[in-house]
């Protein structure tokens, strides 16, 4: 039986921890980055050095001062896994072909699959978006921070 382990970067998980923080919980107000690293429980500093990433990809905007923080540059339903991804590690086909450099040539062997599962992978991560995670958390019941000044009453 054939296994296959995909490894997933701890930045890129945390990046996709931050924006799924910033929906679920952010209730579209500014979310400082120390406040996502508490609940996802990822050290401030290396998350500031993601969300800095995810800025610069336009997944996220920033506001300075005080209440400032983070929130979504697009609503959760615009934001597939793969923009998030991408953010991080660069485009998808593009990463088996950095280490190409350091596997030789051969007619024997099916590269042509390399690009086929960087495709499949590709629309797989596309097709996923953010508020679709949202939507599993609250099935599954992942704990939400309602926002304060919010009275919430059954």
């Amino acid at each position: 039986m054939l296994e296959i382990t995909m490894r997933i970067s701890r930045q890129v998980r945390y990046a996709l921890c931050g924006v799924f923080d910033l929906a679920y919980n952010g209730a579209g107000a500014p979310v400082r980055v120390q406040t996502i690293g508490e609940r996802q429980r990822i050290p401030y500093r290396f998350l500031e050095q993601i969300f800095q990433r995810l800025r610069k990809a336009e997944l996220v905007s920033g506001k300075r001062g005080p209440g400032g923080g983070y929130v979504l540059a697009r609503p959760p339903e615009q934001i597939s896994l793969r923009d998030v991804v991408e953010a991080i590690e660069g485009p998808i086909r593009e990463w088996e072909r950095e280490t190409d450099q350091d596997w030789p040539e051969s007619e024997y062997r099916p590269d042509f699959l390399w690009d086929d599962l960087a495709d499949r992978m590709s629309t797989l991560l596309g097709g996923i978006a953010i508020s679709d995670v949202c939507r599993e958390a609250v099935r599954r019941s992942v704990v939400r921070e309602l926002p304060t000044g919010l009275d919430y009453q059954i």
